[in-house]
């Protein structure tokens, strides 16, 4: 059986050009479909970290940490202002004083804090009181309290 050329020239063309654009497609098909917000969250923040649900912070947490990216934690994890905005965004309507958020996490926590981590939000430290034990973190188990996927199914997708 013979093919017509022009099928042969599309086969050949398809067999070049599909490893570049699949080597494109994971990075995109993990956010696909997702509100612009979390989609830039997820790209973002999940790049250098695990990605930390929102509903684990009040709102003002999120603000003050996505007000000072060039100093995230000690790293310039800066973003243009349309990215930042809308992760911003995204994570306050989110947030553990939200209508997503929950009482139990806003447990103990003083309307004039603002913790910039998870593990100094009063809900975590007592039901994490194993972790905070001196030497905790320091073997080959849990590397720091943060260490959530140790211990969690943690995904960033």
């Amino acid at each position: 059986m013979r093919l017509a050329p022009y099928l042969v020239g599309l086969t050949l063309a398809g067999l070049v050009l599909a490893p570049l654009l699949l080597a494109a497609a994971p990075a995109e098909a993990a956010t696909r479909g997702l509100p612009s917000g979390l989609a830039d969250t997820r790209r973002e923040c999940s790049a250098c970290h695990v990605l930390y649900p929102p509903e684990l912070l009040p709102a003002r947490s999120w603000q003050a940490l996505t007000s000072h990216l060039s100093t995230h934690f000690g790293e310039d994890a800066s973003l243009d202002a349309p990215t930042t905005a809308a992760i911003t965004k995204y994570l306050v309507d989110h947030a553990a004083d939200s209508r997503y958020g929950s009482r139990d996490v806003m447990w103990h926590l003083s309307p004039t804090q603002t913790p910039q981590r998870i593990t100094d939000m009063p809900f975590w430290r007592s039901i994490h009181r194993r972790l905070l034990q001196p030497g905790v973190g320091t073997g080959p188990g849990i590397r720091t309290a943060a260490d959530c996927a140790r211990c969690h199914d943690v995904r960033s997708e």
